[in-house]
């Protein structure tokens, strides 16, 4: 789960927090029409948009990972150059503590990150600074992501008792870095896709701001809207479905949050590939991942990595 963060950079003293003060996001494809556009639109630019409608069917993956990796050099100015420096960039931990240092084995082909050339044919790409709106009105302040390997999940799945739990548990994570930066006392807005099938987050948003004031707005299928005041912050949140489709800065939280799983399973298959003769990799999705456990639960028991290790219960 990931939060991308704009600023505005329109000068002056923070603005004091009342709603009236709130803009619309910025309108990022209008913005920065010279360089970015929609999944299957002009190849030469990066694509923003829902993640599934870049990467599909397997393909899409080198213009999912270069939106990603252009994100990080306009907000970072430089690109990761290995698994750490991916994850340290987001502020999710070390390669341990996301569950995937089990799984980085040097010797095996696939294993390393980034992907052999990403980097050399993406750098003068960024000559140009493709992410930053000319009107220099907005810039790309920050990039955070929060990462559940199968036994942390299954472990908060045993602690909280369902999904939708540890889900908004994760989501906590980043309402809570945006409380923070909502110190300086200018209003934040925040822009979100909905939690499956959930409409009502006035409970756990009022378990996550025990000492705020949240004022509740309309709540059903099509929004659901909160404002979170105290402590002289002012903090908006709005929650739609398929907000990925219709936000810009929604999508690139998409792209790269799958970014991320995707560069999680390249170790995981490679691991396993590398160990279990003519095995098939494995996009970890319900159908194939039954056919994908078959295989490697007898050595993965052998090897001492049991199930809770590598199999989410839900």
């Amino acid at each position: 789960m990931t939060a991308v963060i704009a600023e505005g950079l329109e000068g002056g003293p923070p603005a004091t927090p009342h709603a009236g003060d709130f803009r619309p996001p910025p309108e990022l494809w209008a913005e920065l029409e010279a360089s970015v556009d929609r999944a299957g639109g002009d190849p030469s630019r990066f694509w923003v948009d829902d993640s599934k409608a870049i990467l599909r069917g397997g393909k899409g993956r080198d213009r999912l990972e270069s939106t990603c990796l252009a994100l990080l050099e306009a907000v970072f100015g430089s690109l990761p150059a290995n698994h750490d420096g991916l994850l340290g960039r987001l502020g999710c931990g070390t390669i341990h503590e996301v569950e995937l240092g089990r799984w980085i084995d040097a010797g095996c082909p696939g294993a390393t990150w980034p992907r052999a050339g990403v980097c050399e044919t993406l750098r003068p790409r960024l000559m140009g600074r493709p992410l930053a709106p000319p009107s220099g009105r907005w810039r790309f302040s920050a990039v955070r992501t929060v990462v559940l390997g199968p036994e942390r999940f299954n472990g908060l799945l045993d602690h909280h008792g369902s999904k939708a739990a540890v889900h908004f548990g994760a989501f906590r994570v980043l309402l809570e870095e945006a409380w923070r930066i909502a110190a300086d006392g200018r209003p934040t807005a925040l822009d979100c896709d909905k939690h499956g099938g959930r409409h009502y987050y006035l409970e756990p948003l009022s378990r996550a701001f025990p000492e705020a004031w949240i004022d509740r707005g309309e709540e059903g299928p099509e929004l659901s809207e909160y404002t979170v005041r105290g402590d002289g912050r002012l903090l908006r949140l709005r929650l739609r479905p398929r907000a990925d489709a219709g936000n810009g800065l929604v999508a690139l939280a998409s792209i790269v949050s799958k970014t991320v799983r995707e560069v999680w399973m390249d170790a995981f298959n490679a691991y396993w590939t590398a160990r279990v003769a003519g095995l098939r990799p494995t996009a970890g999705y319900p159908v194939d991942a039954a056919r994908f456990r078959a295989a490697i639960e007898p050595l993965a028991r052998e090897l001492g990595h049991p199930p809770e290790a590598w199999w989410r219960r839900k």
